[in-house]
């Protein structure tokens, strides 16, 4: 045996991650929950006090589409960032053609994004976040059948579900699909949704 593998009880923190979430329980696939089953900016009654903003906020933001209606609960509550929603901003800056004429506008506005978070509100994914996000990715692609890419991408979505439920966060995003599996599997987790568009 390797030395660096050591038999643990079932009292370990991993193993009681295994049991909160039970993967083993997951065998269906699962199914979109209806609008009204979730939680929507403007037609929620439930404000919470601290978001986590998914990729999503600062894209739509960037492009005008975030909802009105969504920018008095952006004022109320205590906004916080997480290092994945900055590492796919700035996938996005390697990912642009360079030889759009466009692309340095667009990458001088991402940079000016991810410079005005501040550091105190961010918050970096620990092991456990880590071991959670694993753990309810393998399950999302599992029972939905999904292919490198799409795993690839459910990790990071999950790594920023995990962190807003450790941290009594909601997430934010306009994400529906994703992020409504992810809180099937795990209720206790928060999720606050929104419809882009673009403003008059």
């Amino acid at each position: 045996m390797a030395p660096w593998i050591v038999r643990r009880t079932l009292s370990s923190d991993f193993q009681r991650t295994l049991r909160r979430l039970k993967p083993d329980k997951h065998r269906t696939q699962l199914k979109p929950r209806a609008e009204s089953e979730l939680e929507f900016i403007g037609t929620t009654t439930h404000r919470p006090a601290k978001l986590l903003y998914d990729t999503t906020v600062y894209i739509d933001i960037l492009q005008d589409r975030f909802p009105q209606t969504g920018d008095v609960m952006l004022r109320a509550a205590e906004g916080w960032h997480s290092p994945v929603t900055e590492a796919e901003l700035a996938a996005s800056c390697g990912l642009l053609d360079p030889t759009h004429w466009r692309t340095p506008e667009i990458i001088e506005q991402v940079a000016a994004v991810i410079e005005r978070r501040p550091v105190y509100r961010t918050i970096a994914p620990d092991l456990q976040i880590w071991r959670e996000a694993g753990i309810l990715s393998g399950i999302l692609a599992r029972v939905q059948e999904y292919g490198k890419d799409q795993r690839r991408r459910v990790l990071n979505d999950a790594l920023l579900f995990a962190t807003a439920r450790k941290y009594e966060c909601a997430v934010l995003t306009r994400d529906v699909v994703d992020f409504d599996f992810l809180e099937q599997l795990d209720p206790s987790g928060r999720v606050l949704f929104y419809k882009a568009g673009a403003h008059p």
